[in-house]
């Protein structure tokens, strides 16, 4: 890309600073929502809890129920609304999740049921938003979550199968692409 005529080539500082800007910009909206929808963290975990009553779940111990899910929610909730850096927010994502597979694998959990309780805590999330702010906002907050929560399942899913990804040589490519696939 072309600077125009009688323009100096913007410096790296001027970049971050312009990319900075811009991510302030884009969670704007969510400065009010951001620390509300953290707080509903635990709640958005009971209502997933109560709705994993049915198997696979209630075969497991209830400490070990939930896992490190409402870690990946808190970090998908980080990723979307947070100013934090890209790379910080998507590697958290992306780790919380790669984690909860792995733990659902040792837990001896089909892979169809890591599907199945990523719905379930998508519509505990989708109520707890849509109770604590008014469209349009909550609209575009659930546009922007639904997403991530589409990388974590296909990151918990990646994780799942890490030792398998790991022995063909393809785990550091198919985590760093997934990576990529994140717009925020």
């Amino acid at each position: 890309m072309e600077q125009p005529v009688g323009r100096a080539p913007e410096s790296v500082l001027e970049a971050a600073r312009r990319i900075h800007a811009a991510r302030s910009a884009e969670v704007a909206p969510y400065a009010e929502l951001y620390p509300l929808l953290l707080a509903e963290v635990p709640e958005i975990m009971a209502d997933w809890d109560r709705d994993t009553t049915a198997l696979p779940w209630s075969a497991l111990e209830e400490s070990e129920r939930q896992n490190n899910l409402a870690s990946v929610i808190t970090r998908v909730i980080d990723c979307a609304m947070s100013d934090a850096s890209r790379d910080l927010r998507v590697d958290a994502l992306i780790a919380a999740a790669c984690s909860h597979g792995e733990c659902r694998r040792t837990q001896e959990m089909e892979v169809a049921s890591l599907f199945r309780e990523y719905d379930l805590l998508r519509a505990a999330t989708w109520g707890h938003l849509s109770r604590i702010i008014e469209s349009p906002t909550s609209f575009s907050a659930i546009f922007v979550i639904d997403g991530l929560l589409s990388v974590a399942t296909r990151a918990t899913v990646l994780g799942y199968h890490r030792a398998e990804m790991t022995a063909n040589g393809l785990w550091t490519s198919h985590r760093e692409e997934l990576g990529k696939t994140v717009r925020s």
